[in-house]
């Protein structure tokens, strides 16, 4: 059953609300955010499974919600909800709740009795300070978004949400982040975007954490930092030399001889580093080309390569997409679309940083391959731009590739687990 209702006489729905359908309620002149059709393989016989009241000004909900057994998602998103009913906790079969932009303080302890949970959307309740202990026992949520609560802490048991893949904690400025959530087992992506007290994050993820002012370092061990980290905007970093620290901790990670995935980093660079690590630009033609170098030893095996480019774009220019279309080894087009980067507006040079292992997607470098790396910039127009290094206005600057190899027997020992020929630029 489909209802169209104003908010206003909403206490009068009561007989609506255990009806056999899915109650969906659009306030007059809005927008429906959730198509009803592509969810009607959720639809019971006898039993409701979903409600959709988004919009509507809703305030509260009754205490007899807790009847409503088999409902499996509750869409509240931007209404004037300021509480939840203890008798939510009823909701055994409840997999989605959505109440986003409403004027939520605080969950009742009852919310820890959702065991089917596995979406959890809080985002915009700008009244929040704190989470009940209770919501650690969630065990089957994998998506949380807490974005823009103002919250101060998370639970210190956090860990104890081991189904958990999406934790979504920007806007939070004063929001401290505990160190169990390193211990998460499935945790893939974290989103903690202007979060101002930031002094470290968790590893092995994909983490989002653009415009952390306390953000003051970040792990040396390639292997330990995820697949993907966009550590962008105003931060400690490049204070505190990050680049440099984490290059020349290459020879000594031991990780690196067994990694077999790429890692993709984008982090704020100072200029005494660009000096130290992009001494050279080359003028001869755009785009990123080298020729590999034969290696250090007979029979030394490379494990992969490092590109590292130095993005920036003007505070008068709108954000711009960099990204790498082909990578052509001895004029063979080998692999392409393989990576992109925003390069937002900003008075500080950033570092893109791709490792990419070995044989990864069939690219095998050996000395004497040439290779040319084709970069653009994505347009208004279907037609991408090609990137020239070359020119004094380009969003990419420099760039530097960075060769690794097994360590040799002469430099085995000291920690030393790689050989690394950096800056090859001929």
């Amino acid at each position: 059953m489909d209802v169209q209702v104003n908010a206003k006489p909403f206490e009068k729905m009561d007989k609506l609300w255990y009806c056999e359908h899915v109650l969906e309620v659009q306030r007059d002149g809005m927008d429906r955010y959730i198509n009803y059709g592509a969810h009607s393989s959720c639809l019971g016989h006898g039993h409701q499974r979903l409600w959709i009241l988004l919009g509507n000004n809703v305030s509260n909900l009754p205490s007899g919600i807790g009847r409503l057994t088999s409902l499996e998602g509750l869409f509240l998103s931007r209404n004037s909800v300021c509480t939840l009913p203890d008798t939510i906790g009823k909701l055994s079969c409840l997999k989605y709740l959505l109440v986003g932009n409403n004027k939520l303080s605080h969950l009742p302890s009852e919310i820890g009795d959702l065991d089917s949970l596995e979406i959890l959307v809080l985002e915009g309740n700008t009244s929040f300070r704190a989470l009940p202990e209770s919501i650690c026992k969630l065990v089957r949520l994998q998506k949380f978004n807490l974005m823009d609560c103002n919250l101060s802490h998370l639970p210190s048991e956090i860990d104890r949400l081991v189904s958990l893949e999406d934790l979504s904690l920007g806007g939070n400025r004063s929001l401290t982040i505990p160190d169990s959530i390193g211990h998460l087992p499935f945790l893939k992506y974290i989103w903690l975007n202007d979060c101002a007290k930031l002094p470290k994050l968790p590893t092995r993820t994909f983490v989002f954490a653009e415009r952390c002012p306390s953000l003051e370092s970040l792990l040396l061990e390639l292997d330990q930092l995820g697949g993907f980290g966009n550590y962008s905007g105003p931060n400690k970093l490049a204070e505190n030399n990050y680049l440099t620290s984490l290059l020349k901790q290459l020879p000594k990670s031991k990780g690196l001889s067994v990694l077999q995935r790429v890692v993709d980093i984008r982090v704020p660079v100072g200029e005494e580093e660009l000096r130290i690590w992009f001494p050279y630009h080359d003028g001869r033609r755009p785009n990123v080309s080298f020729v590999v170098p034969p290696t250090p030893s007979v029979n030394q095996k490379m494990l992969g390569w490092i590109l590292r480019l130095v993005v920036w774009a003007p505070t008068s220019y709108q954000a711009k997409v960099v990204f790498i279309e082909d990578v052509i080894c001895n004029k063979i087009r080998c692999w392409g679309g393989a990576f992109e980067v925003v390069v937002y507006p900003t008075d500080v040079d950033h570092v893109w940083l791709i490792y990419i292992p070995q044989g990864y997607r069939g690219l095998q470098l050996e000395g004497g391959d040439e290779v040319e790396i084709q970069m653009y910039q994505a347009s208004s127009a279907t037609v991408p731009i090609p990137i020239d290094v070359t020119h004094p206005n380009t969003f990419v600057k420099k760039w530097a590739i960075d060769l690794i190899y097994e360590a040799d027997e002469i430099h085995k020992g000291n920690d030393t687990w790689c050989q690394v020929v950096y800056n090859i630029q001929l």
